[in-house]
């Protein structure tokens, strides 16, 4: 199965070594052939910008989107987002690619504030929040695969500190990726 990946940092790995991606460790572990489009930085504009490049024109059956931190981190709203997350998903259908919806982790503030100049995350995690909303009803509502990893890390926090699961409040350590990669075949198991 080729699934092409597009998203931001938390699908490119930023902050771990490659062979530490989620990625990576799900196409060690399955039968799979996932492609890493993720970008650095980019928003959902961005990834609506380059899906035809970098996601069509590699003809997948499956492409997985996550993306949206950015956005809410630049202070786009979260119907921004939403608008551009439709039109990416209306480019799949048109070209016969199923789709996987990620829903991203939440940011730990009183980390992101020792790394990062911004100044209201709750605001940040509040748009993730409504955003996570509409991605589950619209998944459930038009029978999408999503892969939860919001809840899952939040779970995770009960039983590790931040700093073992997050690098600096936004992204991820290798143990919170070997989680994501494991809560990636676990979901899609649970589709099939």
């Amino acid at each position: 199965m080729n699934i092409v990946c597009i998203g931001d940092s938390l699908t490119f790995g930023y902050g771990v070594n490659s062979n530490e991606n989620w990625i990576h460790l799900v196409n060690s572990n399955l039968n799979l052939s996932l492609t890493n489009k993720g970008f650095n930085g980019d928003t959902t504009a961005g990834m609506l910008f380059r899906f035809y490049e970098d996601v069509i024109l590699n003809c997948p059956k499956y492409a997985f989107i996550m993306g949206g931190t950015n956005d809410f981190l630049l202070n786009y709203s979260v119907n921004n987002v939403i608008d551009n997350m439709k039109s990416i998903l209306i480019e799949a259908k048109k070209n016969n690619i199923e789709v996987i919806l990620g829903i991203q982790p939440a940011v730990i503030s009183q980390l992101a504030n020792k790394y990062w100049m911004y100044s209201d995350y709750a605001k940040v995690n509040d748009r993730i929040q409504q955003y996570k909303n509409w991605l589950l009803t619209y998944s459930m509502k038009n029978s999408l695969i999503y892969i939860n990893f919001y809840d899952v890390i939040q779970k995770s926090l009960s039983t590790y500190k931040e700093n073992e699961l997050y690098l600096d409040g936004i992204h991820l350590t290798s143990k919170g990726h070997k989680i994501m990669a494991k809560t990636f075949i676990t979901s899609l198991s649970s589709f099939k």
